[in-house]
């Protein structure tokens, strides 16, 4: 259910998407679990539990660093019919992965899962964007690929140079905030 706590009298020419600064979304990640059966019923498609345990978290924040700024993304797009009319080039304002908890962690913290928190800030994203750098960092986490690889694959400018089988799920994805 949504409730509205506020509302605010706008110009005839405000839209909810375009006149947007800013979109934050939170990807959500649980570490821990060896078989997809352990995540908790109530985070089950509310997180993305990797396999193969626990990610190597600084060098994904060393690889995050590499996302933050002006870049061409079009490494981390998906081809859609927009596509060819969409500029790649987009300004990453915040890329931070930081420790959560979960909407019920007390009832199994003593099983050592760990939730973790991705959050992306820009004005905007291109088409699944936000999964496919969150795939490249669990990636990174996972060692199948360096820090450095993301800013390779940043340089190449091609969404067939993205690693196959590497976009994270839409499970763990939230629009957090959006900012006028």
């Amino acid at each position: 259910p949504a409730s509205i706590l506020n509302a605010h009298r706008v110009a005839n020419s405000f839209h909810a998407r375009f006149s947007a600064l800013s979109r934050t979304y939170v990807y959500r990640l649980l570490m821990g679990c060896t078989h997809h059966s352990q995540i908790p019923v109530f985070e089950k498609d509310l997180c993305w539990a990797p396999t193969g345990g626990h990610l190597n978290v600084p060098a994904m924040r060393d690889a995050a660093q590499f996302l933050l700024g002006t870049h061409d993304f079009s490494t981390f797009r998906s081809l859609n019919s927009e596509t060819p009319f969409q500029s790649p080039v987009r300004t990453i304002f915040q890329a931070d992965i930081q420790p959560s908890s979960g909407f019920l962690s007390h009832h199994y913290e003593h099983r050592g899962l760990e939730f973790w928190e991705l959050k992306f800030r820009s004005r905007s994203f291109l088409y699944r964007q936000v999964r496919r750098m969150v795939g490249a960092l669990v990636a990174v986490g996972q060692g199948k690929l360096t820090p450095h690889h993301i800013k390779e694959l940043l340089e190449r400018k091609d969404s067939r140079a993205f690693p196959p089988n590497a976009m994270a799920p839409p499970t763990g994805l939230f629009l957090k905030s959006v900012e006028y």
